[in-house]
């Protein structure tokens, strides 16, 4: 069963528009360079600022999957073979269930590619993983990842003191709890076409397209620990 063997291979997950499959270091250099928008990093924990430790993100990520503590999917849009976003899991020991963190390429918000990724996500983690709760930490400040997930269903929770229980100050972070009775009871927004939706993913792989150079594969890789929502600042 998936359930049993994804600490050594994470399986494909599909969407109607997007695939999701595990980060792997051919997508260093496109996620690197969509990831150097501001817009895109704004929110979350500070990005590998290299290629060679954008590649050493991708093995940390492998590791921490086959010791069974989390996993990284690359979200790759339907005319792409590189990844654009990243969904992440992680199971961490103050957390009832899992964490999770996302990311996408600022050319792919709006264009349905997010809720898309995320049902598929979110459907193995209950469905095949059996988790029964994703709880996502987002600064306070970043209202669109907190209407993204509200839209999956998520509850507001709380918000996290101003710093961890040992001392790192942290930004200020609001809580929201995902369980799959709240994410199959959620509301449904209009739907629109899918040949709207095809349109609108075909004009951001254009656009995504232009923004890339010529691919390449870092020579190098330098070990890079990341969970995307951990903002805590560390001196």
């Amino acid at each position: 069963m998936v359930a049993d063997r994804w600490t050594e291979q994470l399986p494909l997950l599909h969407g109607d528009v997007t695939t999701l499959r595990e980060i792997d270091v051919a997508d260093v250099h496109t996620l690197f360079t969509l990831f150097s928008d501001p817009a895109v990093t704004t929110y979350m924990a500070p990005p590998p600022p290299t290629p060679a430790k954008f590649a050493g993100f991708v093995e940390w990520s492998h590791q921490q999957r086959s010791e069974g503590r989390g996993f990284c999917f690359g979200v790759v849009p339907a005319g792409m073979t590189a990844a654009v976003g990243i969904l992440q899991v992680r199971f961490h020991p103050t957390v009832a269930g899992a964490e999770w963190g996302f990311v996408l390429s600022s050319h792919f918000w709006s264009t349905g590619a997010f809720a898309d990724a995320a049902g598929a996500l979110v459907n193995f983690a209950f469905r095949t993983l059996g988790i029964e709760r994703l709880e996502a930490r987002i600064a306070q400040r970043n209202r669109r990842a907190h209407a993204a997930v509200q839209k999956l269903g998520a509850q507001f929770e709380s918000i996290l003191e101003s710093a961890t229980p040992e001392g790192v100050p942290r930004d200020p972070e609001s809580v929201f709890g995902l369980r799959e009775h709240d994410w199959r009871q959620r509301a449904q927004s209009p739907r629109s076409s899918a040949e709207a939706v095809a349109q609108r993913i075909q004009a951001a792989v254009e656009a995504a397209q232009r923004e890339l150079r010529r691919s390449e594969t870092p020579e190098t890789l330098e070990p890079y620990p990341l969970f995307l929502f951990d903002r805590r600042r560390r001196e």
